[in-house]
Parts: structure tokens; sequence; C-alpha cells
């Protein structure tokens, strides 16, 4: 059995390795991956490597156990001093003060507050389809996939809709630290400094009058007696941007590209409008927006009869998780019909993502209108895909929309 190189954000390039993970999965479910040095990358300890459901879930569920803060969520070991500024972010922080800090934006993301922007998410989404005219050729990413999700952003974060493409463009410095082609180490780290800048900016206004939106929730709320400090607000705020921008993108962008290779589950949805959610499912499952993240073991233990011992980097492989043949039948085929569908897309336990609610929304109403609008939709050429070993993101997708 080939193993392929895990850690390095190249090996994504083509997309993820289903075929290669699979087979791991079956003869090394907890597989030890080596770190070689590659282009830009000095070589790392290695880690393990967790691609069944079960294994992946329960790791997960156990952040005493598998820790985000120790070593961070990246699959790369970071520097001491860039730890301890990830460790400001709700991604990269543990239990107690990760539930207090989730305790605060949790009161923005419930059932009843997603339900309240489904009217603005509706009249969002009118606007973008109508903007798309009789169609013709566009890049799917410019046009459609990434104007939502920073539209519905503009509206969580509280600022004004003309700026928001100042989120996209943050974003994208700041996931594509792994690829050259995307941005240079110059622009990764002005992204951070820019996005801090402005965040204090709205943190000030908010504070000083204190509007509905989430931001001025998460500002002016308290844990145990004492508001955020503005670090950590800095990373609040980052959190935010790229969660609520680059996952529901590459949700979208991942929809293309499946209902394109599957004219069939295309044409069974446009003919049944009702499978939309399960659909929606069917796509995060199949193209998960965020492949992987990393845990580091904080005492000696066992996943699977396999040793891991504290200090040790593990990844679980939510890609992988969402193809395992013992919880879905026919886990490579793309089925919009699928019933049980219990994929980890959106995290579970600890980190579950409080956004998955909205993106789901977004995601349903987009493509509906869609629909609605062009008889044919379709993928014209290869996708550009981001060079990184997190995000499953594509910058570029050539599309035709015809009426």
């Amino acid at each position: 059995m080939t193993i392929p190189d895990l850690g390095n954000p190249s090996t994504y390039v083509p997309g993820f390795p289903y075929d290669e993970v699979a087979a791991l999965r079956r003869e090394a479910p907890v597989a030890w991956i080596p770190e070689p040095a590659s282009e830009g990358f000095d070589g790392g300890p290695g880690f393990w490597y967790l691609t069944r459901h079960a294994d992946v879930m329960a790791a997960g569920k156990r952040p005493d156990l598998f820790s985000s803060e120790e070593g961070g969520t990246w699959v790369r070991n970071v520097s001491p001093q860039e730890l301890a500024i990830q460790r400001q972010a709700m991604l990269n922080i543990d239990p107690p003060m990760h539930s207090q800090m989730r305790k605060i934006i949790s009161k923005a993301f419930t059932p009843r507050v997603v339900a309240g922007m489904a009217e603005s998410i509706d009249t969002h989404a009118d606007a973008l389809v109508a903007s798309l005219g009789d169609g013709g050729d566009i890049d799917w990413v410019e046009k459609v996939s990434s104007e939502l999700p920073l539209l519905v952003l503009a509206d969580i974060l509280g600022i004004p809709s003309d700026e928001r493409h100042l989120l996209f463009d943050w974003t994208n410095r700041m996931v594509g630290f792994d690829d050259p082609d995307a941005v240079d180490k110059r622009s990764y780290v002005s992204a951070f400094l820019e996005l801090f800048a402005y965040a204090r900016k709205m943190t000030a206004e908010k504070r000083a009058n204190p509007t509905d939106d989430v931001w001025s929730l998460v500002v002016n709320a308290e844990v145990d007696g004492e508001q955020l400090t503005d670090d950590q607000l800095d990373r609040f705020f980052q959190l935010l941007v790229i969660a609520g921008n680059e996952t529901t993108r590459n949700m979208l962008n991942g929809a293309l590209v499946l209902l394109s290779e599957n004219p069939d589950q295309w044409d069974l949805l446009r003919d049944d409008p009702s499978l939309m959610p399960s659909a929606v499912e069917e796509i995060l499952r199949m193209f998960p927006p965020i492949m992987q993240f990393r845990r580091t073991c904080v005492q000696d233990t066992e996943v699977s009869g396999q040793q891991i011992k504290a200090g040790d980097k593990v990844v679980l492989s939510y890609a992988a998780a969402n193809r395992d043949d013992t919880v879905f039948e026919n886990p490579d085929t793309f089925d919009i019909t699928r019933k049980d569908n219990p994929h980890v897309s959106f995290g579970f336990g600890t980190h579950f993502c409080l956004g998955s609610g909205v993106a789901r929304l977004e995601g349903r109403t987009l493509l509906t209108k869609l629909f609605e609008r062009f008889s044919k939709i379709e993928v014209t050429g290869e996708p550009v895909r981001l060079r990184s070993n997190f995000v499953n993101g594509i910058t570029e997708l050539p599309v035709r929309l015809s009426i």
C-alpha cells in the first residue's frame, strides 16, 4: 500500500485522495504518516491519521485527551509565537474557556435567529441571481459562490455591504498560507494586521453605539463578569470572517462540481425541488469544505487498539470519515435521496460549527433560485484548487449559465 504524503498541501491540489485514503482505512485506519521535508517545509515529526467515522467522532469528542489548544488545529507545527496568537481564537482552545466563549456566540445562531435571517438571505439571493442576467460564461467563484456568503456575513457582522470584499480579500490571504500561487508571506501577515485593525474599529463603534448584529452582541457580552480582551475579539472576528465566508463558498463550489459530474442527480433535483435539503447534506458529505483538523494527544491512550502517546499529533480526517463504508452505503456515490447521512462536515461535540444552520439555509435558498432562473448550469473546465491540507478550496470555476 502506498501512503500519500498527507501532510503536504500539494497532495490535495488534484482533489482529496479518496482512493488512497480508503485503502488506508481498510488496512491501517489509525496510520502513522511521516512528514518529510518539501518545498518551503523543513519536515515534521509525523502524525496519526484517523480515517474511520467512529474514531474521528470519538477523538473529536474528547478534548481532555485530544487537545485543540496544545498544538493548534493546523496539521503542520507552527512556532510558539504563532501558536500563542492562534490560541486567542475559539477554534484553538479547549474547555472550560472554549465553553465560556461559545456561550456568547451561540446566542446569535439559535434556530430562531437563523430562521429570522431567511428573509434577508432570500433578498440577497434574488438580487444575486438577477445580477447574472441571461447568464453566459462566468467564473462561478467570483460571481456567485463568494458573493452570497459575503452579503450575509456583512449583515451578521453589521458592516456596510459595500465593504464586504475586504472580508473576501482577507480570507483568501489568510487561508492561502500554504499556496505560493495564492498569497506570499508578506501578504499573508498583512491580512491579519488589516483585519485586526478593522475589527478594533468595529469594536469601538459597537461599544459606543450597540446595534442588533452579532458583533455588537459579542463585544458587549461578558464572560464570568469580564468582557473579552481586544486580542480575543480580534481572533473572534477572524473566526467569524473565515467560517462565515470560506466554508459556505466552498460548499457552493462543491455543489456545482458534484451536480455537473452527476447529471442524473441534477435532473432528479430539478424535477423534485423538495429534495434540496437532502441534496445539500449530500453535497456537504461528498465535498466537505474543511478536510481535516489536527489535535494533540495530551496523555497516553489508544484508538482502535493503536497506542498513541502524549505529545503525538493526531489528524481527524473529516473527508475520510464521510466515506466510511461501515456508516454510508455506497459511500462514493453521490445520492441526493440519501436518508441516513451522519456526515461530520460541520464538526461535532465541542467544536460543532455554530453557523451550520446559516450555511445550509444559504445553500438551499441560492441553489433553488438558480434552478428556477436557469435551465442549464454546467461546469465548462477544470476547477483551480487551493493548495491546502486544510481547506477544500476552489479559487476559480468556469461555468456556463443558460436560460
